[in-house]
């Protein structure tokens, strides 16, 4: 098979685009109250370690992706099952994703339009992206990335500058001390969204050089962490820590609250711009790794034949996840996080690590 690469910029482009996709969206689960910001702070600085754990287990393995090396790793008896597991996840991930912008677009925008027929549309559109490759993928990252960028700071700029914000929600600062902070980065934010950054393993970057691997990969971390804790800190300011936890989306919620005189309001579709083009490359991004890996796993030449079939696959197990919206996010917080992605995203890949790291004294 062909093996396709992106650049340095793409990639961190795509990252970051892929971080604050549905993380943007939720007022998460507030564990912290009004320290949630901090929480994600401490969550970035996990998602470092991570990260450096998943560069490293490419630098025993250069070339290959996630799927390629977890067999040469764990034994074609653990690997292979183990790396199917992986691509299910990932296409469990999408099927996630799909929902959650398809239950923002009909609950915001298009209330009268069948869930269905908008998640179709989205899905044809990562379809017909996919299908040009790679390059074509990070091509687009890296150019829409400064237009969500944007967005996210007009966003913020018109908050603060409407008085909609209350700077005593968000004090006092470390009310109850550590353990709330460490409540909600264990195992929620840990996962939701940095250790999700594994799935950049079956992403291959146009550069020889691991240490600018590794350098990209943190720098893409550490945006988005500032990112997200600032959008979180200005949506605490907004709604205070109770209020923010019962709010759907709150962000498209408070952009809709601008009110700038009688000519800066209805601000609504600046925040759909920026979920959407946040989710299109989350969504893309997890369903490109069980594409690709399910072409590894079962040695193909090319994985465009499998696009539409994956890609129908996920649409349908999106619409049968969780017959309603609040059941999908029960699912999500108290099942999928806890009991699937911690370990997959965290203790196997420290453990592959360990492996990886033994074998490789070995040889030496």
């Amino acid at each position: 098979m062909a093996q396709e690469k992106i650049s340095r910029c793409q990639f961190i482009s795509i990252v970051i685009l892929f971080e604050i996709g549905t993380t943007v969206l939720f007022g998460l689960r507030m564990q912290a109250k009004q320290d949630e910001w901090l929480a994600i702070l401490a969550a970035m600085l996990g998602g470092l370690v991570l990260m450096r754990v998943y560069s490293k287990l490419s630098e025993y393995y250069p070339n290959r992706t996630l799927v390629q090396m977890v067999p040469e790793i764990a034994g074609k008896w653990i690997g292979y099952p183990l790396a199917f597991i992986y691509i299910l996840d990932f296409a469990y991930e999408s099927s996630r994703v799909l929902r959650d912008f398809g239950e923002l677009i009909v609950q915001t925008i298009l209330i009268d339009t069948p869930i269905i027929v908008v998640m179709a549309g989205f899905m044809f559109s990562i379809v017909y992206c996919l299908r040009g490759g790679l390059e074509v993928f990070g091509r687009m990252g890296e150019v829409l990335f400064p237009v969500a960028f944007l967005a996210l700071v007009l966003g913020w700029i018109l908050i603060f500058s409407s008085q909609i914000h209350h700077s005593e929600y968000i004090e006092p600062v470390f009310a109850k001390g550590f353990q709330p902070i460490w409540n909600a980065v264990f195992p929620f934010l840990i996962v939701f969204p940095f250790g999700q950054t594994l799935l950049f393993m079956m992403f291959t970057i146009n550069s020889n050089d691991h240490s600018s691997i590794k350098k990209a990969g943190m720098i893409a971390v550490l945006a988005s962490g500032i990112i997200l804790s600032l959008n979180m800190l200005g949506l605490i300011a907004v709604f205070g820590p109770s209020v923010l936890e019962e709010t759907e989306f709150p962000l498209y919620t408070a952009i809709g609250m601008v009110s700038l005189g009688d000519f800066i309001m209805n601000l609504d579709a600046l925040a759909i711009l920026m979920m959407v083009l946040g989710g299109f490359f989350k969504l893309g991004a997890f369903m490109y790794g069980s594409v690709l890996g399910t072409a590894q796993l079962f040695k193909l030449e090319s994985y465009h034949s499998l696009i539409i079939p994956w890609g129908t696959i996920i649409l349908a197990m999106s619409l049968i996840i969780a017959s309603t919206y609040s059941q999908h996010i029960e699912i999500g917080w108290k099942i999928s996080i806890p009991y699937i992605f911690f370990p997959l995203y965290i203790v196997i890949p420290i453990l592959l690590l360990i492996v990886a790291a033994i074998r490789n004294m070995g040889r030496g």
